[in-house]
């Protein structure tokens, strides 16, 4: 019997306007505080799928990462 997966998803808005080189992404709080909070959703069960760049009807730019999981049935 085949078994069809269930999944939910999030769309989470990212604060990432932020240009820098790799040495001082450690020490960067903005890259920090995303990282953190990707990470605790991970251990919720979500899985990252992409991160895009979204551009709004007033020509605002910013970024969403698209998360899933399994549903719960």
């Amino acid at each position: 019997m085949f078994v069809l997966s269930k999944w939910e998803y999030i769309v989470l808005p990212l604060r990432t306007k932020i240009s820098i080189s790799r040495i001082s992404q450690k020490k960067n709080a903005v890259i920090q505080n995303v990282q953190d909070e990707l990470n605790s959703l991970g251990t919720e069960g979500w899985e990252l799928v992409s991160v895009q760049n979204v551009r709004l009807e007033t020509g605002s730019l910013f970024t969403v990462a698209y998360l899933k999981r399994e549903a719960n049935s």
